[in-house]
This record gives structure tokens, C-alpha cells and sequence, in this order.
């Protein structure tokens, strides 16, 4: 059997073993496995009518979930390349999209306005438009091709198998014990690698109910987490810190973070103020999880777990000398084999084989992974190489501080010096200078500490590293 007709007939038995039980809710509109499977059929139908199949690539918006999701698989099902696109899709996003990969067919909901040519149908809520001036095909044997978010180089897609995905989708179904009894609350973009791996991949894959919940009034998600018997939340460390610092009473749902660093404090306040267990997740959107540590008590050191079964994670000499500061020293650069690894980028790069090197920095401690920062990102003063990721944690854990970006600004005796800004405006910069000098060795602290009302920040609320310091 196919990776494709696997994928397809595992989605089917799940929803079709939901029966009239929600697969997902959306506010106040509930899908149910019966009506979801409908509805792929239909899609599946409409699509290969005007000639959807092999060596097409779909754009596909990610909202509503249950168009998303039914247009996912549908075009996943006909052999197309099915490429996620942002719930808040704008002309440079699709232009973007178009660069990386170029889209046969675009698939919208209605009075977005975009369009990569004439409107050749209209599938469910949806608008789907054909590009006429596209040539050639696009990779048959990818399902997928997910764009990397480029916040530390340029974004890329990459090319999945549907073997792949669902390898992926089996990694979290294991770890986290997805299946009966399970509802997991969702808030993080169904784009992104994390999102869409456990959202909208592993989920509907072990037939558990998601719910899709705005995270812009925090009392009310709180209220909604209870009120909907949620057992698991995926976030990201800025909007776990937001709802802990809103919360009055214990909550009783599981969280998981991904996406960026979990600091001490995030995990403090997960802990104190939600009384919830906390889990992670390590992975990267071309090797999907390479590590997934389940709810519980956090690790001491702070690693993120052992690698999945079945990925391999070597250390490999960073193209970085003299890596000393702090956390680096003993760091090896993370390379990673694994099942649900992409068979390479689109357009101008060779198919993947042996390692993919992630660009993350680490070290062993007891048989599980520590992050140390990125090769990328690392700074270079005086001579000794420093992750900006471990004076960004220490940061974090002053009280005041709600985000942060560390970086190097050119010095002509020491090659870099240390500068951060940090947010609100309103934080006691001298407090926080003698606060890191009780916690940094002196190559790490900061030079220059400046707050800032705000810094641009990913969907996620990841601080995008290339702005002004």
C-alpha cells in the first residue's frame, strides 16, 4: 500500500469510528467524523473533476480548520502537493509561496480577494483558482511542501513524503498517547510545522477531537479550556506565560510548548500559577519532532528529552571554533536521520540522504538532548563564541521582562558586543543589569540593555531576530 492510500485509509477508519462524535470544533461549529468524511469525499471528487492529481501543487489557506483540513487530505488523496499557506494570508505571503514553489491551483476562502488566475470552482467554502501561466509539474512523490519560517535564514519548502507525515503523526500519537479520552485545545497556527504536525496531522490520524480556540482574551481561553474538558494545550512559551499570568485557579489541562526555547520561568509559571503539567516538543519543520517530552516534571538540566524511536541524532563538529561560553562548551552540532525526515527543499536542492544538519547547538547530558542556541545566531566577542538563547533565559526569568532579543553589534577591539533589548518599556533596566550580573559570567553580559514598548514577533510570538537593536 501506498504512503498516500495509508494515510487516506487511517484518516477514514478514525473518522468513520467517531461516527457522530466531534472530530473538530471551531467556536461554536462542530464537525463530526461522519460529516468530516463527507466532505473529503466531495472535495476529493471535485477536485480530481478539474484535474487535480499528480504533479499538482495546491496552495491551501489554513482557516477555517475544517476546510483546511478536508482540503489538505483531499489533494493529498489525488497525488497533489498539498503546500499549508497562513490562516492571514497576504499578497506577500503568496508571492512568497509562488517564489519558493510555484502553485498550480489555489485554494481560498471566499472574499480574500487572491487568486493565481480564473475561478475554476467552488468546493465546500472555498474558492479554488488555477494558474494558466504555470509550466512543467510539480515533485510527485512529495504530499507536503512546508515553508520553513526563515526567522534565522531564508524560508525554503520542504518536500514530505506521505510515509513521512505519517511517521510524524505516529511519533505523537505514541509519545503523547493520543486516542480515546484525548481533546486537545489548539491556538497555534495550523501552518506552522508544530500546529500542523499535531493539529492537523497526528490528531484527526488517532481520531482525537481538536479544538480551535482564540488566544487573544486569556480568561476566556482559561474558561474555555475547563469548560470544553480539554486534556492537552499546545503553545508557545510567550502565550503559555500570557495565560499563566492571568490565571486565579488551578487549570486542569496538560500543556505542551515548542517553537523556541522553554526558559525556567515559563516553565515556573506553567507549573505555579496554571498548577499544570508541562511538556516539549524539539523539532524542526524538515525533520519534523525529534524529541517529545510528555507531560510531566521538568528536566533539571533543562533537556528536552531523548530522541524519538527511530531518529538518530548525532553531534557533529559545529562550523564554529572555541565554543566556551557558558552552555556552549561541549556543544556538537545537532544532525538528525529519521523517518519523518523531508526528501529535500524544492527547486535548488539535491534530494536529502543521510543527516540533515538542523543548525542547532547541544549536548548529551544522561542519554537526552540539552539545547545550547543556533550556529547561526551564535556571537563572536573576544574570541569566545556566545549563544545569544542563554542570555535571552536569563532575561526572561526577571520578573518584568515579557520578551527579549539578544544580538551582536560590530566592535572594533572585541569583533562584537552583547546588546538586548526587552520588553515592556517600563522595565527597571538597572535592576535587570544586577540581575544578570549575579547569574552571567562576565563574556556574557550584556553591554548595552535597552526596553522598547514592543518587538515584531512571528504568528507564534516568536521575536524575529532581523530588526533593529
Amino acid at each position: 500500500m501506498s504512503g498516500r492510500a495509508e494515510l487516506l485509509d487511517t484518516l477514514r477508519a478514525q473518522a468513520a469510528r467517531l461516527g457522530e462524535r466531534p472530530l473538530l470544533v471551531t467556536g461554536e461549529h462542530s464537525l463530526s467524523g461522519t460529516e468530516f468524511l463527507a466532505l473529503l469525499v466531495e472535495k476529493m471528487r471535485r477536485y480530481q473533476g478539474v484535474g487535480i492529481g499528480g504533479g499538482a501543487v495546491v496552495g491551501i489557506q489554513a482557516w477555517p480548520p475544517a476546510e483546511f483540513l478536508s482540503d489538505l487530505f483531499a489533494a493529498i488523496g489525488t497525488g497533489a502537493v498539498a503546500v499549508p499557506l497562513p490562516r492571514r494570508l497576504t499578497a506577500w505571503g503568496l508571492e512568497r509561496a509562488e517564489a519558493l514553489l510555484p502553485l498550480t491551483h489555489l485554494v481560498v476562502a471566499p472574499g480574500t480577494g487572491f487568486g493565481l488566475g480564473p475561478v475554476i470552482a467552488h468546493v465546500g467554502d472555498r474558492v479554488l483558482s488555477l494558474n494558466t501561466a504555470r509550466s512543467g509539474e510539480g515533485p510527485r512523490q512529495a504530499a507536503t511542501a512546508q515553508i520553513t519560517s526563515g526567522t534565522t535564514g531564508r524560508p525554503r519548502a520542504a518536500l514530505r513524503t506521505a510515509a513521512a507525515l505519517l511517521a510524524e503523526a505516529a511519533a505523537y500519537r505514541d509519545t503523547l498517547e493520543l486516542g480515546e479520552g484525548q481533546v486537545l485545545g489548539c491556538s497555534v497556527p495550523l501552518h506552522h510545522a508544530y500546529g500542523f504536525g499535531l493539529c492537523a496531522l497526528a490528531a484527526p490520524l488517532a481520531g482525537v477531537c481538536v479544538h480551535h480556540l482564540s488566544a487573544e482574551r486569556p480568561r476566556v481561553l482559561l474558561r474555555e479550556l475547563a469548560a470544553r474538558g480539554i486534556t492537552l494545550f499546545p503553545g508557545v512559551p510567550p502565550m503559555l506565560r500570557v495565560l499563566a499570568s492571568a490565571a486565579t485557579t488551578a487549570a486542569g489541562t496538560d500543556f505542551l510548548t515548542a517553537g523556541m526555547p522553554l526558559d525556567a520561568r515559563t516553565a515556573d509559571l506553567v507549573t505555579g500559577r496554571l498548577g499544570a503539567r508541562l511538556g516539549q516538543v524539539y523539532g524542526t519543520t524538515e525533520t519534523g519532532p525529534i524529541c517529545v517530552r510528555p507531560p510531566g516534571p521538568r528536566a533539571a538540566d533543562g533537556s528536552v528529552g531523548p530522541p524519538l524511536p527511530g531518529v538518530e541524532v548525532l553531534l557533529a563538529a559545529p562550523p564554529v571554533d572555541a565554543l566556551t561560553a557558558g552552555g556552549l562548551t561541549g556543544a556538537g552540532l545537532v544532525t538528525v536521520r529519521s523517518p519523518s525526515l523531508m526528501s529535500g527543499y524544492a527547486h535548488d536542492s539535491p534530494p536529502l540522504t543521510g543527516h540533515f544538519a538542523t543548525g542547532d547547538l547541544a549536548r548529551w547530558s544522561g542519554g537526552e538532548l540539552v539545547l545550547a542556541g543556533r550556529v547561526s545566531t551564535c556571537l563572536n566577542v573576544a574570541g569566545i563564541k556566545v549563544s545569544p538563547e542563554e542570555i535571552e533565559a536569563v532575561l526572561l526569568a526577571f520578573p518584568a521582562v515579557s520578551a527579549c532579543l539578544v544580538s551582536g553589534m560590530d566592535d572594533p577591539l572585541l569583533g562584537q558586543r552583547i546588546t538586548a533589548l526587552v520588553t515592556p518599556a517600563t522595565v527597571d533596566l538597572t535592576a535587570l543589569a544586577a540581575f544578570c550580573r549575579e547569574r552571567l559570567e562576565p563574556a556574557l553580559l550584556p553591554h548595552r540593555i535597552t526596553a522598547v514598548a514592543a518587538l515584531v514577533t512571528t504568528e507564534t510570538g516568536k521575536v524575529l531576530r532581523d530588526q533593529p537593536v
